[in-house]
């Protein structure tokens, strides 16, 4: 074997190595929350990191057809993150009295402040 390949298949060990270590701390992160938009950064870093590996693959295999199916999980990302955004935000409809949107831990917050004010 040359020099150049035995160098290669080092890079890419290492890189699989990276992207492994990527892919666990990004899952410790959903599994571990505990709110969730620490699940949803959870959730976008192992979109990123499937979405770099198959880059990857494409790189190593000079290969793109693949290109459809990033685009797909991009897409994905973007449009899970937008909507748990969207979800977590206060709403600006002047019906709603101000009140924050209802998230989980909006709702477990309001209960123990409820049973702290009563006897």
């Amino acid at each position: 074997m040359s020099a150049a390949v035995v160098v290669m298949a080092a890079v890419v060990g290492v890189v699989l190595l990276l992207l492994g270590v990527t892919l666990v701390l990004a899952v410790g992160r959903i599994v571990r929350g505990p709110t969730i938009l620490d699940r949803m950064i959870g959730s976008d870093m192992v979109l990123t990191t499937v979405l770099v590996v198959v880059a990857a693959a494409m790189v190593v295999r000079r290969d793109l057809t693949a290109v459809p199916v990033l685009v797909v999980i991009a897409a994905t990302s973007v449009f899970a993150t937008i909507a748990v955004a969207r979800a977590v935000t206060p709403s600006s409809d002047p019906s709603d009295e101000g009140r924050s949107a209802t998230t989980p831990e909006h709702v477990i917050e309001e209960s123990r402040a409820a049973e702290e004010g009563s006897p």
